[in-house]
């Protein structure tokens, strides 16, 4: 030790190694149309190619000299992905729209009367406030997880994940948490009303049905 009290062995007073392995791919994209929406503001409806990439922190495993497989993490990731390809992203707990089902459309209502109806089979109906980078990345989050099996990550000691949703090269959104404490279950359901019935959760309120 110097004089100084410092360290003069590389890697003296460290704490013990810490792993994490990154996965990006030109496959983890998906192609989607949104619009974020807020009391007082809406954006115009617009697109982006969004790309992701997941960090994966935890021990190194004697047994087979990974933190975790890359296929395995390629393989949910893509799949995640593809639930959200060439979709509207509709944040089904909006607070600024009204959205209701109508036959096999998705009708929703803004708060400035802007009026869409998109058929359902493409609209990706998420639990989200806001289609914003920042909550995609939560909801990527949670269901790479969910591929995964949070089981199998525990068992193997992985301590948390880190998920990035990019709109475009310059602009990108992180959402890190550990693992510990992770309810699978804590995703919200999304239920819309039956035709012709509005959200109550919604704060705004549906058009009023059609004069016969």
């Amino acid at each position: 030790m110097a004089a100084n009290g410092h360290a003069t062995t590389p890697g003296a007073g460290w704490a013990a190694p810490k792993y994490e392995v990154q996965v990006k791919s030109e496959r983890f994209k998906f192609n989607a149309a949104h619009f974020v929406a807020f009391p007082g503001y809406r954006e115009r409806l617009h697109g982006h190619n969004y790309t992701c990439s997941v960090r994966v922190f935890g021990p190194l495993s004697e047994h087979d000299g990974y933190v975790l497989d890359f296929g395995d993490v390629k393989k949910a990731t893509r799949r995640v992905c593809e639930q959200l390809n060439e979709r509207f992203l509709c944040p089904c707990l909006a607070d600024a729209l009204a959205i209701t089902r109508n036959k096999k459309n998705v009708e929703i209502v803004c708060e400035d009367a802007s009026f869409f109806s998109m058929p359902e089979a493409d609209c990706a109906m998420l639990p989200l406030k806001h289609s914003t980078a920042e909550e995609l990345a939560a909801l990527v989050w949670r269901r790479v997880i969910d591929e995964l099996g949070v089981e199998k990550l525990v068992k193997r000691g992985i301590t948390a994940l880190e998920v990035s949703v990019a709109e475009a090269p310059s602009q990108e959104a992180r959402y890190t948490r550990p693992l510990a404490g992770y309810d699978p279950r804590e995703e919200v359901p999304v239920s819309l009303p039956s035709p012709g019935a509005c959200c109550s959760q919604f704060a705004v309120p549906c058009r009023p049905p059609a004069a016969p």
